[in-house]
């Protein structure tokens, strides 16, 4: 099974992008999908103005999908080598959150990887009725947590 993954890294995260590309592909081929995937590394007023423009809501968020096969039917499924979508998430809200939650910076945005994969592939924990809390959690205890690539970015004097 084909995935490719590509780490865009707009915030500097140095050190950063294979941990994340090997956790990305190895969500996508638990899934059983194959196909292009792009994860862009982007500050908070970038996920802000996408935030508001997309969804609506003025305000940062740890992550949002772009599928790019919006409303295909028969989605999820094996795209080969075709672009299965975009991931956009933000360094900053996620350890933000992982300080608000009481967890590390990495479990965090392993889990907001995770979180962001299985949008892109459907699921909807807005709409099902636990499905995706449940496959998310049953993806980080088998895959675990990624490893330093948030405290780079601390090291490099960014505000977390």
């Amino acid at each position: 099974m084909n995935c490719v993954v590509e780490v865009v890294d707009q915030v500097g995260l140095t050190g950063g992008d294979q941990p994340i590309v090997e956790l990305v592909k190895a969500v996508l081929q638990a899934e059983g999908v194959a196909g292009e995937l792009v994860v862009a590394l982007v500050d908070e007023k970038t996920i802000t103005d996408l935030n508001r423009r997309y969804r609506g809501l003025e305000e940062p968020t740890d992550v949002l999908s772009f599928r790019a096969l919006e409303g295909a039917a028969d989605w999820p499924r094996t795209l080969g080598d075709e672009a299965a979508g975009e991931l956009i998430v933000c360094p900053a809200v996620v350890a933000r959150y992982a300080l608000e939650d009481g967890r590390s910076a990495n479990l965090q945005l392993s889990w907001t990887l995770i979180h962001g994969v299985l949008h892109l592939l459907g699921y909807d924990h807005e709409a099902d009725q636990g499905e995706m809390r449940v496959r998310e959690q049953a993806l980080v205890d088998a895959l675990g947590p990624l490893s330093r690539v948030l405290p780079a970015l601390a090291e490099k004097g960014k505000p977390w």
